[in-house]
């Protein structure tokens, strides 16, 4: 049994509605995911699970990037092409634990998620919540 819960803090909210509770709604999948991954279910289940997240993090980041279009954010290029690293990433690991159903593969599918949930959300869509309020948009790198 694995104790891990990923626990929201309040510097994970942008401020922006929309992406707000899409975010919220993110996290509860990968606390579903996770009580699930360590649970008595079939693998089958377990799979759509992982299925599930992949999806709703495609409708997420599409959904932002169609913000980023109607704000004319400078930054799209660069944001877009995170989401399109992170969604890769996320597949790759997909098809490793579907392989090795192993508990290192379920830490590190865990540890993936919650890694990149805080990053990209603390980092990338903080800086597009930063320009929709004003603020001039500046790459991190």
């Amino acid at each position: 049994m694995h104790d891990v819960h990923f626990v929201w803090k309040p510097e994970y909210d942008v401020g922006i509605k929309d992406i707000d509770d899409q975010h919220h709604y993110f996290a509860g999948l990968i606390n579903k995911f996770i009580a699930e991954l360590w649970g008595t279910r079939p693998d089958e289940y377990q799979r759509q699970l992982v299925a599930e997240l992949n999806a709703y993090a495609r409708f997420h980041f599409i959904s932002e990037e169609n913000l980023m279009l109607r704000c004319s954010y400078p930054l799209l290029a660069e944001h877009r092409a995170h989401h399109l690293q992170l969604l890769d990433e996320l597949s790759a690991k997909q098809t490793r634990l579907a392989l090795e159903k192993t508990e290192q593969r379920k830490k590190e599918m865990v540890d993936y998620l919650i890694r990149w949930f805080i990053n990209h959300t603390t980092k990338e869509d903080l800086l597009l919540a930063n320009y929709l309020h004003g603020a001039p948009a500046t790459d991190p790198a």
